[in-house]
């Protein structure tokens, strides 16, 4: 076996697996985007991206299978409607995909000005995608219609095929775009409100910290004021009997000063020594009367 047929083989079979990946990541997406309830702009762009490296990839191996074909001689192109088309298809794809990579997605994942137009272009441009991926997997097993068909017929096909997708997805998808654009907008000013109510609470509780720690701080003055005036007043309290110990000694001990209470034990004194004398006294100047009564009580 030549080398030639086993590299042409193995570009074939790197061909359809990468169209067959192409083309089921496409439906899938489309499907998902007409299903949801808003744009996943994650998931489209890195769908995007994945049928870019897919699209490279049917260039690069189907390039060197057209050379094997065809040698460098183009002419001979116009012997082949088939392969012909399919590369009219493939270029359609290519430039499409440029128009959807640099136009379309960034209205379609961020906020258009005008939701409707970015819905019909987007729309028409799908619309053109899906229809080129499908036309041209109907042309690579053509084998059995490709005698029947010229390049003129497989270019009318195309066109009308792409007609009837482009009118249908304008007149029943755009409308369902628009309302997912109109939906994304009303999310991002929802998830916009939302983040400022979260910033406005933040601050809030911000100040409401700093408030009751300012409240906190006054009490804890309030309370180191009250605890000093009590230790004063225990203080004075301490001094104050030490005070009172010394003015007591100084009266006397009944708040009286000392040459009063003297006075007071000296006229004591006296009347002491005049009752004494007084009942010494008496029996005598009673008389032997007195004393005679006394003896017969006895």
């Amino acid at each position: 076996m030549e080398i030639i047929v086993i590299a042409r083989q193995a570009l074939l079979y790197g061909h359809m697996i990468a169209f067959a990946l192409a083309i089921g990541t496409i439906i899938k997406e489309d499907v998902h985007l007409l299903r949801a309830k808003r744009i996943d702009s994650a998931s489209l762009l890195a769908t995007a991206k994945l049928v870019r490296w897919l699209l490279l990839t049917l260039w690069v191996t189907g390039v060197p299978m057209v050379i094997m074909d065809i040698g460098t001689d183009v002419s001979l192109l116009l012997g082949k409607p088939k392969l012909l088309a399919k590369l009219i298809v493939v270029g359609a794809l290519t430039l499409n995909g440029i128009i959807l990579h640099f136009v379309v997605f960034p209205m379609v994942t961020g906020k258009p000005q005008n939701p409707n137009r970015a819905a019909t272009i987007a729309a028409a441009l799908g619309a053109v995608s899906i229809t080129s991926w499908l036309y041209a997997s109907f042309v690579a097993v053509a084998r059995i219609v490709t005698p029947y068909l010229s390049l003129h017929s497989f270019v009318i096909l195309y066109l009308l095929a792409l007609a009837i997708a482009v009118s249908f997805a304008i007149m029943f998808v755009r409308d369902r775009l628009e309302r997912l654009l109109m939906t994304g907008q009303g999310y991002n000013l929802s998830a916009a409100l939302l983040e400022a109510e979260i910033t406005r609470l933040a601050l809030t509780d911000i100040i409401q910290r700093r408030l009751r720690t300012k409240h906190l701080a006054q009490q804890f003055s309030a309370h180191q004021g009250t605890l000093s005036v009590d230790k004063s007043q225990m203080s004075a309290r301490k001094q104050a009997p030490a005070a009172l110990g010394g003015k007591a000694a100084l009266t006397g001990g009944n708040g009286r000063s000392p040459q009063r209470n003297r006075g007071r034990v000296s006229r004591r004194a006296l009347y002491s020594e005049a009752d004494n004398a007084a009942i010494s006294t008496a029996p005598e100047a009673r008389g032997p009367t007195w004393r005679n009564t006394q003896g017969s009580n006895l």
